[in-house]
């Protein structure tokens, strides 16, 4: 599927490269990381949504704000800030589905072959995005600075949403994470777990009482839908191998902001729009707030956002890894490197 979607214009990219990896961004569309490309192989880790990249906004066939999330969605990765999941009305106007940030125009501020900074301003909140990126050989670093322009207190949900589809997904890919718990989704936890049950990382509990290790990837014969949260963590931090192909990808963050992470797994399962059965993915998100169906959904269960007083700036740093290994990542060792058995 991936390799027939198009790219999308040359004039619409941004494009950082070393000599281990390349990484493109959608500065038009959300500042999203489109692709990124380890050059030894080739092999872009990131998914690809089946019907490519959406001309930028409006979307005038969509009805409501998921579905215009959904038509904009190229795949690859995303903010989702100031709301994760359904639309729900704060503050006296309505937060669409995964909030406003993914469909915005950034401004370029500073770009040169390995290094960017964009910044865009949000409607539905006060707030002020700026993203610094860095890319050293296979090291990709994303810097991220959240402000509150107003003299309010604001609660939002921010999140980050990372997507790894085919080739580089594939059966046989193993999924790591420091996290120490798998909370499974209060309203659709897809047909892998009971709504609301909790587990120990890795092996969970199904449906119908078997035992299933999540850090196996099944291949794309196999339906899967899950949506779930990863609590209780011992280092913010998540990889997947590929022993086939001898590639991974890491992902580490300080807890401090994103305590948490969105665990979505869709493997050709979801019947009609979007997918049709056409998505075999994985995503794991750094969050603050969960569960992912919207910031009132969430105070409903006593779960909170994350608070940003009068004019107050949070920052947040996402350092991203291609690594060369067949084995499963334990933990990320102080240089960024990951840790294996």
């Amino acid at each position: 599927m991936n390799a027939r979607v198009p790219r999308p214009a040359a004039s619409r990219l941004l494009t950082l490269s070393s000599e281990e990896m390349t990484v493109t961004l959608l500065p038009d569309k959300g500042a999203d990381i489109y692709e990124m490309i380890d050059r030894a192989s080739g092999v872009d880790v990131l998914l690809k949504a089946p019907w490519g990249v959406r001309e930028p906004g409006p979307w005038l066939r969509a009805a409501t704000s998921m579905q215009r999330w959904m038509e904009a969605y190229p795949g690859g990765w995303q903010v989702l800030l100031p709301n994760g999941g359904d639309e729900c009305v704060e503050n006296g106007t309505s937060w669409g589905y995964h909030g406003e940030a993914a469909l915005l125009a950034w401004e370029v501020l500073e770009h040169s072959p390995c290094h960017a900074v964009l910044e865009t301003s949000l409607f539905s909140v006060p707030l002020r995005v700026r993203r610094e990126i860095e890319l050293s050989g296979s090291t990709f670093t994303l810097h991220e600075l959240v402000t509150n322009d107003s003299d309010e207190d604001l609660e939002v949900m921010w999140s980050h949403h990372p997507a790894f589809g085919a080739p580089f997904l594939e059966e046989g890919c193993l999924l790591a994470t420091g996290f120490r718990a798998v909370v499974a989704d209060d309203l659709s936890p897809g047909t892998l777990l009971a709504a609301d049950s909790r587990h120990a990382w890795p092996v969970v509990r199904t449906i119908d009482g078997t035992e299933l290790d999540l850090r196996v990837i099944p291949g794309p014969d196999r339906p899967r839908a899950l949506l779930a949260y990863l609590t209780d963590p011992d280092e913010p931090f998540f990889a997947i191998t590929n022993p086939h192909r001898g590639l991974g990808v890491s992902f580490r963050w300080s807890g401090e902001v994103f305590d948490k992470a969105w665990l979505w797994q869709e493997v050709h399962c979801g019947e009609g729009w979007p997918w049709f059965k056409r998505a075999y993915a994985l995503a794991v998100e750094p969050a603050t707030t969960v569960p992912g169906h919207g910031m009132s959904h969430a105070r409903a269960t006593r779960q909170p956002g994350v608070t940003f007083a009068a004019r107050q700036c949070r920052e947040i740093v996402i350092e991203t890894s291609l690594f060369h290994d067949t084995r499963l990542v334990q933990g990320m060792n102080p240089d960024g490197s990951p840790r294996f058995t």
